[in-house]
């Protein structure tokens, strides 16, 4: 019970898009298609579940609804190769996060200033780049 009081990612299983959000707050949500991750580094973990890259993974390996939207189940998320986390980026992810919350920024600001340390993170060049962008419309 415990791990519901702690800091978590939350998702539903089915979306068009990435769209998973961090709960500071213990929240419990009683719905049987909507999942918790808890551990380290959550914040550092949403940034990558919810960039680009991400999605056009998920769109890849992922099964879908049959309308074309994908199922976030549980098994395919541990797929996800992560880099591990530095202290710089984890810092850069935080405060964008911070501002964010904070009202600073708008959620696409913070989403292309995420996608871009998530690119630079997984040393993507611009080729590889604009093939996701044009492949997550």
């Amino acid at each position: 019970m415990d791990e519901f009081y702690k800091q978590k990612i939350i998702w539903g299983e089915i979306s068009d898009k990435p769209k998973f959000a961090l709960d500071y707050d213990g929240i419990y949500y009683p719905e049987a298609t909507t999942f918790i991750l808890t551990g380290e580094h959550t914040e550092y973990l949403f940034a990558i579940l919810n960039s680009k890259i991400s999605e056009w993974f998920f769109s890849n390996i992922g099964t879908t609804t049959g309308v074309g939207t994908v199922r976030w189940k549980k098994f395919t998320i541990e797929q996800l190769l992560t880099i591990p986390p530095d202290e710089k980026i984890t810092k850069e992810i935080k405060e964008l996060i911070c501002a964010l919350k904070c009202r600073q920024i708008q959620i696409s600001d913070f989403e292309n200033e995420t996608n871009l340390l998530i690119n630079n993170l997984y040393d993507l060049n611009k080729s590889d780049v604009d093939f996701i962008n044009n492949y997550c419309r």
